[in-house]
């Protein structure tokens, strides 16, 4: 059996829970996460993600980066099919917030605040980033003759008027995570797609569902 690894080291990991208090109760955002997604049905949600991201499966990697111990209560949507789930969460930034958790921070504006917050989730993110491989001899012909892998990666994103971080997880032949945290104007939106195989099709609902919020918001 061969096992390869490659981790890059996260500086920012606490970036996040610093400004945590920057992101604010934000009910009036519930009706914007209320879309019609073909195939799925609503359901209630469940508690809020802690992590940016999964951890190193064998549990020997680093700590994944905080989300943020201090966000304020979310609007919340979760929405479900037989092969994948859909979470969605949403805030408000506040600059008033943000000057009093970080005086150095001082954005001026909500619009500022939320950017901000996006970009350090951004930075910390890069810990998050793992690929794992395994081959093996199945037939005991003494040749490796299968392989599966397991690989979390991070890019910028951008779509519908949203910017952001996308955070994605395929366990090759089994399952994968698309984890997006977004800005657009004050909102601070993160959408986590959970589906039981690796077929990239099966993410379109969450660019549905980013594109449907946008509107919703004007």
């Amino acid at each position: 059996m061969r096992t390869t690894r490659r981790l890059l080291s996260c500086a920012a990991v606490a970036l996040l829970a610093a400004c945590g208090s920057v992101l604010q109760p934000s009910g009036d955002l519930a009706e914007a996460l209320v879309v019609e997604l073909p195939g799925y049905v609503a359901a209630a949600p469940g508690q809020i993600p802690l992590t940016l991201c999964d951890p190193l499966p064998s549990g020997t990697g680093p700590t994944p980066p905080p989300l943020s111990g201090e966000l304020g209560e979310p609007a919340a949507a979760f929405y479900q099919t037989a092969p994948a789930t859909l979470e969605a969460y949403a805030w408000r930034a506040s600059a008033e917030a943000a000057r009093a958790a970080d005086p150095d921070a001082a954005p001026d504006s909500d619009e500022e605040a939320a950017r901000l917050f996006v970009e350090d989730a951004r930075s910390a993110a890069a810990g998050c980033e793992f690929e794992l491989f395994t081959d093996a001899d199945t037939d005991g012909d003494g040749m490796l003759d299968t392989g599966t892998s397991d690989v979390q990666s991070v890019e910028p994103w951008s779509g519908s008027g949203w910017e952001g971080v996308r955070i994605h997880r395929v366990v090759s032949g089994q399952e994968q995570t698309d984890r997006r945290l977004v800005y657009a104007g004050d909102v601070v939106l993160l959408v986590v797609m959970r589906a039981d195989r690796d077929d990239p099709e099966i993410l379109a609902p969450a660019d549905d569902f980013l594109e449907a919020v946008a509107e919703r918001l004007g």
